[in-house]
């Protein structure tokens, strides 16, 4: 099992790694993550992500799977 799990992190990518390989900020990383939007692999506090992940992500983005609701609502007002 320990030997999966680091095999796993190996060929992974941290989401600040994911971002900067994206051109996006690292928070918006997170809110894909947070959103479902994105899979990762939770190893304790952190999430690694892997090439599959990422390559899975941008197919669903294509077809239309998901919809981005960051902006759904509008700006915010006070």
């Amino acid at each position: 099992m320990l030997q999966a799990v680091k095999t796993t992190i190996q060929d992974s990518y941290t989401p600040a790694e994911v971002a900067r390989m994206l051109g996006v900020k690292t928070s918006t990383v997170h809110a894909w993550l947070s959103r479902k939007e994105m899979r990762a692999v939770k190893v304790g506090h952190r999430r690694f992500i892997s090439q599959q992940q990422i390559k899975e992500f941008y197919e669903r983005r294509q077809t239309g799977e998901f919809v981005d609701h960051t902006y759904a609502n509008g700006p915010v007002r006070r």
